[in-house]
């Protein structure tokens, strides 16, 4: 490795973090086509705490495809529709 570092060639631990992370998304991607039901990756990532924007940056997708993913997932995992609304601070609409 020290020749690598005298040639200028040393990669980032950024770089090689996302070169790991790619190989990962690309088996986990492969295994999940044999298994339907499995979350996407974009969904996992999302559980982590990472925003649709830094999934997209590391995916190499578009963010708003990423946060449409996420949305539906998020939606088939509560019921499976979408304009489902919580209502918190209105009652269910009958007058005492």
């Amino acid at each position: 490795m020290e020749s690598e570092k005298q040639g200028g060639l040393e990669p980032s631990v950024v770089d090689v973090l996302r070169a790991i992370l790619a190989v990962l998304v690309d088996q986990r991607d492969a295994l999940a086509a044999e298994r339907p039901g499995q979350p996407r990756t974009e969904v996992m990532l999302a559980s982590a705490g990472l925003t649709h924007q830094t999934i997209a940056q590391l995916l190499g997708k578009n963010p708003d495809a990423v946060r449409m993913a996420i949305a539906r997932a998020q939606a088939k995992a509560n019921g499976g529709g979408g304009a489902k609304k919580k209502t918190s601070t209105h009652g269910s609409g009958a007058s005492a």
